[in-house]
């Protein structure tokens, strides 16, 4: 069996990949100074022979670490580069590209191949990337994620340190609000709606696919038609390990 594992600033997601098919995503949230207990809780109670582990994440220590004490199979970290499985980086430093996007991006072209795709990634940061149908990357945005913007708010502002915003489903038609907690969530929703909306508003044929932990909080918003592809970094994964095996 082999495991695909993307690890994100606060999640960690998995799936297994067998016979070219991967298993529905797992998740759970993790803190740097949990890691490999989050790791032990999680992965030493499945009943599974490891072969071998292909990783998405930039940093390695703790991870390697704990697959060598714990299953001493193979681990394989997977770099952005300037092509592979039909894509092509736009960044003039390939390596620059954050992995996960890298991985976005192969994962969109292998499933809509010849259409013109935005993808959008809503985790602590909120990425968009286009790819053209042919498989070239046209370059990408970054700005911070949903959580991340209303944190930073009410870390800087007196007034708002002891408000306790969350993520919530809004009633589409309020368009403004009435009170301070639903100011800031429909306010960062409304930034990160109106940011897609610009990228995408000349470029009618493009297809929007949604990924992300935040992603579905933005689904009400959304005036275009969007396909949500949660496990889309691990779908990348298994194309690579796919082609490479």
């Amino acid at each position: 069996m082999k495991l695909l594992v993307d690890i994100g600033n606060s999640a960690i997601k998995w799936a297994i990949l067998k016979s070219n098919q991967i298993t529905p995503q797992q998740s759970q949230l993790y803190k740097h100074d949990n890691f490999k207990t989050i790791l032990t809780s999680i992965w030493l109670q499945m009943d599974i022979a490891v072969e071998s582990v292909w990783v998405s994440n930039v940093a390695e220590a703790n991870i390697t670490e704990w697959i060598t004490q714990n299953w001493k199979c193979q681990i394989h970290f997977i770099r952005s580069s300037y092509k592979e499985c039909g894509v092509i980086n736009a960044y003039h430093k390939p390596e620059q590209l954050g992995v996960d996007r890298w991985l976005a991006l192969i994962a969109a072209y292998d499933l809509f191949k010849s259409d013109p795709i935005c993808i959008v990634d809503c985790g602590t940061a909120i990425t968009i990337d286009v790819l053209s149908g042919d498989g070239k990357h046209q370059g990408g945005l970054i700005i911070p994620g949903i959580n991340t913007m209303q944190e930073s708010l009410l870390d800087n502002t007196y007034a708002l340190k002891q408000l306790n915003v969350e993520l919530a489903s809004e009633n589409k038609n309020i368009l403004l609000a009435y009170d301070t907690h639903r100011g800031i969530n429909l306010g960062s929703l409304y930034a990160v709606i109106g940011l897609i909306e610009y990228v995408i508003h000349d470029l009618e044929t493009i297809k929007l696919i949604m990924t992300g932990g935040d992603a579905p909080a933005l689904k009400h918003l959304l005036t275009r038609p969007y396909k949500y592809i949660p496990d889309l970094v691990l779908q990348g994964l298994a194309v690579i390990v796919n082609q490479r095996l």
